[in-house]
């Protein structure tokens, strides 16, 4: 499985250093589980992944196998979409419940910075 990471995600990271290792052990079990460990999301987040970190924080992330299965590739409209495997998982937000879900479009959030084979 292959692991990217958006920007935001990462910023989230830098920005919650106080529960970076739980963060980094939920990133690895999401890797290993993809379906099984999020809720599919709804509304302007359709094609995404929400999964908490702790009460109240979560990780919203891309799976790229089942956004295709679902046909959500056309509304989420990764700008890397069709050179990216299946096996994908693409980490996009991190925060606190009301911080990730503000009212952002979430449209096009597919521009990945930096990744990682795992």
């Amino acid at each position: 499985m292959k692991a990217e990471f958006e920007k935001a995600f990462l910023k989230g990271v830098r920005k919650h250093t106080s529960i970076k290792k739980q963060i980094e052990q939920k990133v690895r079990q999401i890797i290993e589980h993809p379906v099984e460990l999020g809720e599919p999301l709804k509304g302007n987040l359709r094609g995404f992944y929400s999964c908490p970190v702790k009460r109240n924080f979560i990780i919203i992330y891309l799976y790229c196998a089942a956004c295709r299965k679902k046909g959500d590739a056309e509304f989420v409209a990764c700008s890397n979409c069709s050179t990216t495997s299946d096996e994908t998982i693409k980490f996009v937000l991190l925060g606190p419940h009301d911080e990730v879900y503000g009212g952002r479009d979430y449209t096009g959030l597919g521009g990945v910075i930096s990744s990682f084979d795992s």
